[in-house]
């Protein structure tokens, strides 16, 4: 499993699982719907590959270790299965 995806992917799944997309100037911010839970990306970074240091951030920022992330970028874990990973560790009700 490659460590790397590139910045529109991680649009557009996010976009699909649930988030939000605000735009801040330099960024893009992405938040769960109904909850705090958030991340960005640098406006520049959409269309570029972003490595495994940054995923890693988003990860975390996420709640997430790096494979969960990268499966809720590829698909395997839906909105609701998400939400259910946050529930289990009380970051939302």
């Amino acid at each position: 499993m490659s460590r790397v995806r590139k910045g529109r992917d991680i649009d557009a799944a996010l976009c699909k699982k649930g988030f939000s997309r605000e735009t801040d100037g330099d960024h893009v911010c992405y938040a769960l719907v109904g909850t705090n839970v958030r991340t960005k990306i640098s406006h520049g970074m959409k269309g570029h590959d972003i490595g495994p240091e940054l995923l890693g951030v988003m990860a975390r920022q996420l709640h997430l270790t790096a494979r969960q992330f990268l499966n809720l970028i590829d698909c395997p874990l839906d909105e609701a299965g998400y939400r259910a990973i946050l529930q289990e560790f009380g970051i939302i009700p």
